[in-house]
């Protein structure tokens, strides 16, 4: 299963890999290493919102769409 709370972000400035474990909505994430700001302050509004919003549907109960097809 995919982990919602780990993304990867390329540095916009020297294009290093930053993987990312959880979103914080109170801090733009830097770069590891030159600490350039990974995204700019509307698409941080907008990963925040989504974090939020995933978040809320974490604990609605399993009704067989998300179930694997295979493993009956």
């Amino acid at each position: 299963m995919i982990d919602p709370t780990f993304i990867i972000i390329a540095c916009p400035d020297c294009e290093a890999k930053n993987r990312v474990k959880r979103y914080d909505p109170d801090k733009i994430p830097v770069c590891a290493k030159c600490r350039t700001p990974l995204v700019g302050e509307e698409e941080h509004d907008a990963l925040s919102k989504f974090g939020k919003n995933l978040g809320s549907f974490a604990d609605l109960p399993d009704i067989g769409l998300r179930s694997d097809p295979d493993n009956k």
